[in-house]
């Protein structure tokens, strides 16, 4: 375990006479007052969402293409390979809504048997 403040050894004995140490740690000096990183733009933040909703996406990309694999996707109903397609596809455009926060909120529902 890490510890940014300060070791403090305390001797403490107990009801029967006995000594023992106790560890305890000082609490490390905390920056005081509002933090900001003038460094960080708006586009920065922006990017990040975005970054996260390509994350959610593609994980959601990887489980359906275990389906897309040829042998497995064979075994697919026709209806089930178009409901795959389109799910797919609803994923890959997510990107293109106006904001991360449309984009979270329009997220497409995988179908049932997938």
């Amino acid at each position: 375990m890490e510890h940014r403040g300060e070791r403090i050894e305390t001797v403490v004995t107990d009801e029967d006479g006995n000594e023992k140490i106790e560890i305890t740690w000082a609490q490390p000096p905390s920056i005081s007052g509002s933090y900001y990183d003038d460094t960080i733009t708006d586009a920065d933040i922006l990017a990040t969402a975005w970054d996260e909703v390509r994350a959610i996406r593609d994980t959601y990309l990887k489980r359906v293409d275990i389906h897309q694999g040829v042998l497995r996707y064979e075994t697919l109903t026709a209806n089930q390979q178009a409901e795959l397609a389109a799910y797919r596809q609803a994923l890959l455009d997510i990107t293109e809504e106006d904001s991360p926060e449309e984009a979270i909120s329009n997220m497409p529902v995988k179908p049932e048997w997938v």
